[in-house]
């Protein structure tokens, strides 16, 4: 299957090595990120634009998580960054988020502060390379990639119930043009034809993104969720990649780091809008 370059505009290409340190691992995540939201959004239709080294992605759910200002590098201005993300993201009328993983960019953290964005927290990013063989499964379970319409539907309930997110939003953001992206794969776990647990990877170059692990709260401790990680990064490898990345919950952080995952710095997460007259 024959995959579109991740080198576009300005965000960071990735290619192939035969040894990544932590730095390129981070820098690498960071292009993964920006690049898997940006494919979200045009399969979901959102408004996507790009300004110099940040992506800018407006789905229109009313949910700050899901609109974002993802920065790749460090920018040349980053106040006129700032207010071209505000600009952005006011003429879509979402709440949203600017992301910069600790030590990218300190200018722009700064300048989103002085512009009156907020702080709101952020993931740990995490980084595995080289990728391990995968342990064996857990007992009965079977895992699948998803190819056609009923295995969709599964993934978003299960995304839905497992992330304790409203359905309606799992649709938007996996929904039938997910499963037409050849830089996009959906897998999903089952025990005895029960579906437990989901994940997806985002293929960049060579790096494989692991989102959306989700295991409905009934099916936890299972090692499910660990089993459904190990599949998304098999599926980027089947695809070419030679190391994979993630943001981490608190839940799964530690999971992760058992799996060889190492921590990458955190994302500083600065939300808006700014109040009236910031």
């Amino acid at each position: 299957m024959q995959r579109r370059s991740a080198n576009r505009e300005q965000i960071a290409s990735n290619t192939g090595v035969s040894d990544v340190n932590d730095d390129e691992l981070g820098r690498l995540a960071d292009a993964n990120l920006a690049l898997t939201w940006r494919t979200l959004g045009r399969t979901g239709r959102a408004a996507v634009a790009e300004q110099g080294p940040v992506c800018l992605v407006a789905t229109g759910i009313p949910s700050a998580f899901f609109n974002g200002a993802y920065a790749t590098a460090p920018t040349v201005d980053p106040d006129a960054s700032v207010r071209g993300a505000i600009e952005f993201m006011h003429r879509n009328d979402v709440p949203w988020l600017l992301w910069v993983r600790a030590g990218v960019d300190d200018a722009l953290i700064e300048a989103g502060r002085q512009a009156g964005l907020r702080h709101a927290g952020g993931p740990p990013c995490m980084g595995l390379f080289p990728i391990p063989p995968a342990p064996a499964l857990p007992h009965g379970l079977e895992i699948e990639t998803v190819t056609d319409l009923g295995g969709l539907v599964v993934h978003q309930d299960l995304g839905s119930r497992g992330s304790e997110m409203p359905l309606e939003i799992m649709q938007r953001l996996a929904n039938e043009n997910t499963l037409q992206e050849p830089d996009l794969a959906i897998v999903v776990g089952r025990v005895d034809g029960v579906p437990v647990s989901t994940a997806m990877v985002s293929v960049t170059g060579t790096t494989a993104g692991v989102y959306t692990v989700a295991t409905p709260a009934e099916h936890r401790r299972h090692g499910y969720g660990e089993a459904l990680t190990w599949a998304a990064v098999a599926e980027g490898v089947r695809r070419g990649c030679d190391h994979a990345i993630l943001q981490a919950s608190p839940a799964g952080r530690p999971v992760y780091a058992a799996m060889g995952f190492r921590h990458l710095g955190d994302y500083i997460q600065l939300e808006g809008p700014p109040p009236e007259g910031a």
